[in-house]
């Protein structure tokens, strides 16, 4: 028993821990961009709020979410809206990059962390990891993992925050993706 409460308790300061991040201003970095030339993070909310993304080539539910946060790099660009992808492979997969970018016409800025070194100034522990950031650098809010359906909690996030701040933008729906295969075949044998 005793060992079942100190787990719950280490447990529940993990989490509290994984939110302390919020609140807090994004950290001064010198990023590298997928074209090899370097930029600043703090670029990316120069202009207006910022979604910083971190993900892999290797990991399904990074394409689903890249599908719509190309959407909204589009959509509310002319709002002041930036988003950031930062690729995390390992050095060894690093040149699956460009190829998964083209592939699926991701128009956004990208940036590549091979060493780990800005996702650790993150705190990231999982794929994708979305962060929500203000015109002033600080975080608003912080999303581990994606499923179906939190796309629309993206664009809840960002037009509240443009009501807020009284940024005119235009309504928007996603496009869905689709999650089936259309040249699926099914073989059932009795």
């Amino acid at each position: 028993m005793k060992k079942i409460v100190i787990a719950l308790l280490l447990f529940s300061f993990s989490i509290n821990l994984a939110n302390s991040i919020e609140g807090s201003k994004i950290p001064k970095s010198r990023i590298k961009m997928l074209n090899g030339k370097y930029a600043k993070l703090s670029n990316y909310h120069a202009e207006g709020p910022a979604i910083i993304n971190f993900w892999t080539t290797w990991w399904p539910n990074c394409e689903m979410q890249a599908a719509y946060l190309n959407q909204l790099s589009e959509k509310f660009s002319n709002a002041g809206l930036s988003v950031l992808g930062v690729n995390s492979n390992k050095p060894k997969i690093l040149n699956q990059v460009r190829p998964w970018i083209n592939k699926r016409k991701i128009s956004y800025d990208i940036c590549v962390d091979p060493s780990g070194k800005l996702s650790e100034k993150f705190e990231i522990s999982g794929f994708p990891t979305l962060f929500f950031v203000d015109k002033n650098g600080v975080i608003i809010d912080k999303v581990t993992g994606f499923v179906d359906g939190w796309e629309d909690k993206y664009l809840q996030s960002i037009t509240a925050y443009f009501d807020g701040e009284d940024i005119d933008y235009q309504k928007f729906e996603f496009e869905k993706e689709s999650k089936s295969k259309k040249d699926a075949i099914l073989q059932i044998d009795f």
